[in-house]
């Protein structure tokens, strides 16, 4: 699969959680890892294609999702952050940051290497944070390539390619 085929599946995935995701976006401690094995089940039982987690991607450190060839190798990275407009400013910059989680990705050996934002929408009555507005307009894969944008009933989901 090329990396336009795992945007494909992955905007096809969020589709097809957008119902339950409402609920799971308000379970701070565990949204990324049911995303995750969502994301997992959807590509094993609709393309037939199977996605791990917990690559490791060397210097001890690892990318949330993976897919491997028949050698073994890497043939798809993912990182996913679920954020919003009360998120810590800190985790656009910095260390446990987006801007760290795609320096990561850059320097990972693999064809395809995907940075996954999502991003809750706002509650009626709640006006835009700094954060929320950075969230929805930046290109934070810089040069890399413009966001794919998925639009749910209960969040934008944005995929770069890195």
């Amino acid at each position: 699969m090329n990396t336009s085929n795992w945007i494909g599946l992955f905007n096809r995935a969020f589709k097809a959680m957008d119902y339950r995701l409402e609920q799971v976006l308000q379970l701070q401690s565990c949204r990324e890892h049911w995303i995750q094995a969502e994301l997992s089940l959807y590509a094993y039982f609709y393309d037939n294609l199977e996605i791990w987690t917990d690559a490791d991607i060397g210097n001890g450190k690892k990318a949330d999702l993976y897919a491997v060839d028949e050698q073994g190798r890497n043939t798809m990275v993912a990182e996913i952050k679920c954020l919003g407009d009360y998120s810590q400013s800190k985790c656009l910059e910095g260390d446990w940051s987006i801007r760290n989680d795609i320096e990561r990705l850059q320097q990972v050996d693999c064809s395809t290497r995907l940075f996954i934002l999502v991003i809750p929408h706002l509650d009626e009555g709640h006006a835009e944070t700094r954060v929320g507005a950075r969230l929805r307009a930046e290109n934070w894969a810089g040069q890399e390539g413009q966001a794919v944008d998925v639009a749910l009933s209960s969040a934008s989901v944005r995929i770069w390619a890195v």
